[in-house]
């Protein structure tokens, strides 16, 4: 009698896929930007077979991004970019055992976009299949990719994957991938239901909580989901009343397009030199306030954090944000989104968040105000007209 798999067999993010207009200014910034080096492209044959272009960066020596354009309306990235701006539409995750993840998933019914696909290479075998999910068009893929020498089929190499060097701002993993949605147990109740996962925290945040007399605001609640054995993380944002049309978090969706992914955290074992470097590099971060540094010591004091070993001229300088309680901190920082990256409305609202830490799990709710009033800044001071105004010129 065979035995029901009771976790989904996750390893770790094998790479994540976005959908793109433009491949070229997609792959340019990001090696100008974040030192992503090109390793694979697309085949010949792949390329007439779906009808899309792909470029495969090195972030390290476990993960890739991979930018894929359309050449025909008719494939998936054509499709995808009719509804979406630009943005990520795949998670692509290893597994211990495709077979047994895939009877996981099948026993909960999960929606299925193809059955199990095998390829045999000279050394080894690569075999996948994906789900679509409750975020519109985001789908997830599941890999086994025992011994296969490509980094996945389609693609052959451009550069030799041991030799090419990792991102000089040192990204060690994706932290976690944030989700947002109008509604956020309807993706919430499927990281459960579907993938088996957890609840890891969660917490709310408005505006009108330290500035009640605004008249209007923005806010939003937020439930991490995680699967223990892995690690693997994925918060859920949904917008928060009095003000739910203004809240940032339906914003996003707005310009989206519908639910997706807002952003990936990418971990760094030192902020400080990756931050400084990303800048130099022409990287646009949200810039919390004065008063946010002003009032920090207080904070960290209130909190616990005690000291940290980074020099905080430098953390105020680069504009790096601390939290963290009980003699544990996290540092981290919010990239603006790629549309203000690029100055094109077309690249969306996806953005990355880049984060360091030192023993703290949180996800940084000492923060959430000053995340809220930088990108109020650029969302909400305004009238959301004037912003879409704005926004507008750009294209």
């Amino acid at each position: 009698m065979t035995t029901s798999p009771k976790t989904i067999g996750l390893k770790d993010y094998h790479s994540v896929q976005f959908y793109v207009r433009d491949l070229d200014r997609a792959v340019k910034w990001h090696q100008q930007t974040m030192d992503l080096r090109p390793v694979a492209k697309s085949t010949a044959e792949a390329e007439r077979k779906h009808g899309m272009r792909t470029v495969a960066l090195k972030v390290n020596d476990t993960l890739s991004f991979l930018f894929t354009t359309p050449l025909e309306p008719a494939s998936s990235a054509g499709k995808w970019l009719k509804i979406h701006p630009d943005g990520c539409a795949f998670l692509n995750y290893r597994v211990h055992n495709l077979e047994r993840t895939a009877t996981f998933l099948a026993e909960r019914k999960a929606p299925f976009l193809y059955d199990i696909q095998t390829v045999k290479g000279a050394k080894g075998q690569w075999r996948e299949t994906a789900i679509a999910t409750c975020m519109g068009e985001t789908g997830f893929r599941f890999i086994e990719d025992s011994g296969y020498e490509g980094l996945a089929p389609g693609l052959e190499w451009t550069a030799d994957w041991a030799s090419t060097p990792s991102s000089k701002h040192g990204f060690t993993d994706i932290d976690h991938v944030t989700c947002n949605g109008r509604s956020m147990h309807s993706i919430t109740e499927f990281y459960k239901a579907v993938l088996g996962f957890e609840q890891y925290w969660a917490i709310d945040f408005h505006t009108s909580h330290h500035k009640p007399d605004l008249g209007t605001g923005s806010g939003l609640e937020s439930i991490v989901m995680w699967d223990p054995e892995s690690g693997v993380k994925f918060a859920t944002n949904q917008p928060l009343a009095p003000y739910f049309n203004n809240s940032q978090i339906q914003i996003y969706v707005e310009d989206n397009g519908g639910a997706g992914i807002q952003h990936l955290a990418l971990t760094t074992p030192s902020i400080i030199p990756a931050v400084a470097g990303l800048r130099e590099a022409g990287a646009k971060f949200l810039d919390a306030p004065g008063k946010y540094y002003d009032q920090l010591p207080e904070r960290m004091k209130t909190n616990k954090i005690g000291t940290i070993k980074e020099p905080m001229a430098d953390v105020r300088r680069l504009g790096i944000l601390v939290d963290g309680r009980d003699d544990k901190y996290l540092l981290q920082l919010f990239m603006k989104e790629q549309s203000l990256q690029t100055g094109l409305k077309a690249d969306g609202p996806f953005f990355y968040e880049i984060i360091q830490r030192a023993g703290d799990k949180g996800f940084g709710d000492g923060n959430f105000k000053a995340l809220f009033d930088s990108i109020e800044q650029e969302q909400v001071a305004a009238s959301r007209q004037e912003m879409r105004d704005r926004m507008d010129t750009l294209t």
